[in-house]
């Protein structure tokens, strides 16, 4: 699950996994899928998605994030 401190680690690296501190090792697939959902979300806000397509970005977020609380934290990441 992406969670706060995960989101943490992401923000201060700006999304460079090489930036995490030793011993900080967040799992790729969970780094991954954060950057998916950026590029995701970013495609949204320009027009380039169609509603459909939100709606399963919608489900990925919930099913991906650990609350309501990080899958706004995620929508509001701008790198």
């Amino acid at each position: 699950m992406i969670d706060h401190n995960i989101l943490d680690h992401y923000e201060r690296t700006a999304g460079d996994p090489q930036g995490l501190p030793h011993g900080h090792a967040i799992p790729p697939e969970l780094w991954e899928a954060i950057d998916e959902l950026l590029l995701d979300l970013h495609l949204i806000r320009h027009g380039y998605a169609d509603e459909g397509y939100a709606r399963h970005v919608e489900r990925e977020l919930a099913k991906l994030c650990a609350d309501g609380s990080v899958v706004e934290r995620v929508k509001r990441i701008r790198l």
